[in-house]
């Protein structure tokens, strides 16, 4: 369905993960820019934290910080990848609302190179984050994670998930979802104190597209980028296909979220940030605060 598009942002470089931050901006994070930044319709990006690797998504903490997943430094780049100049393994990071970064959790679990995706808030405050694994050498791809990171910093593997897990989030009925690319499906969990059962297919993407990042509104609808699919599509709380939002030929829509009866979404080739406006309620998000351990430079 093509909906009328409004323009919030452009001339950002490879935007991904927005957060609405409360007061009318947003936080999104520029994977080729390096940095996290705060986006407000009418005037210029205002970079947040200068964050180095490959911001890949964000979520926003109990005390206004902005939590990164960061990828350590890569982004497809036509039919090749493109890699930071300051390259590093992957971690979580935290940007204070002073822009002051450091990094949060220890280690991450497995092998190097660690990928982090996606992250949200679980509802005990520990935060969730999808962990790629090496997704520039696909012939020999990894199996990923889903990693929890808890308020005091000790960092864990919950599950092991293969096929490129990405997006994540939890739904208006408690349980967690997690993008599955390759697969092109979401897949779902139910969440158990900090466990997680064998995950569920919850839907496919058809025809085509690969899920990214997604977000709920609060009626359980689901809005999933399908990033070289071109549009967002609309799931009702069983996994019926509803609608798909046209962002338009060669715009890579890469995550979204919900505020104030809009959907925002960053589209990585043009480097944007759209809105559509939906009329519908925007799901509270869990949050929480991860104590942070070493400072970035």
């Amino acid at each position: 369905m093509s909906r009328q598009q409004r323009l919030i942002a452009a001339g950002l470089r490879f935007p991904e993960g927005p957060s609405a931050l409360g007061d009318g901006s947003f936080a999104v994070v520029e994977m080729q820019g390096e940095a996290v930044s705060r986006v407000t319709a009418g005037a210029e990006p205002v970079t947040l934290g200068d964050l180095g690797g490959g911001p890949n998504g964000s979520v926003v903490g109990s005390a206004g910080e902005v939590y990164v997943a960061n990828n350590g430094g890569l982004s497809a780049q036509g039919m090749d990848y493109w890699h930071a100049p300051r390259s590093f393994d992957g971690c979580v990071q935290c940007v204070t609302p002073g822009g002051e970064a450091t990094q949060v959790g220890g280690p991450l679990p497995g092998d190097a190179p660690h990928r982090p995706n996606d992250l949200c808030f679980a509802p005990d405050g520990s935060l969730l984050v999808t962990d790629s694994a090496n997704w520039e050498d696909m012939r020999n791809l990894n199996p990923g994670r889903i990693v929890r990171i808890e308020a005091n910093g000790q960092t864990s593997a919950l599950a092991e998930l293969p096929a490129l897990p990405n997006g994540i989030g939890f739904g208006a009925d408690g349980r967690l979802y997690v993008a599955q690319s390759l697969t092109r499906r979401i897949l779902v969990f139910e969440w158990n104190g900090g466990q997680l059962s064998d995950p569920e297919p919850f839907c496919r993407l058809e025809p085509g597209g690969m899920p990214d990042g997604f977000c709920f509104d609060s009626d359980g609808r689901l809005y999933v980028c399908t990033s070289i699919g071109n549009g967002v599509h609309v799931y009702d709380a069983s996994g019926e296909l509803k609608e798909t939002i046209e962002t338009g030929e060669g715009t890579q829509p890469t995550n979204c979220c919900l505020y104030e009866g809009s959907l925002y979404v960053t589209l990585a080739i043009p480097g944007q940030l759209v809105a559509y406006e939906l009329g519908v309620g925007t799901l509270p998000l869990h949050s929480g605060s991860i104590e942070s351990s070493v400072a970035q430079s």
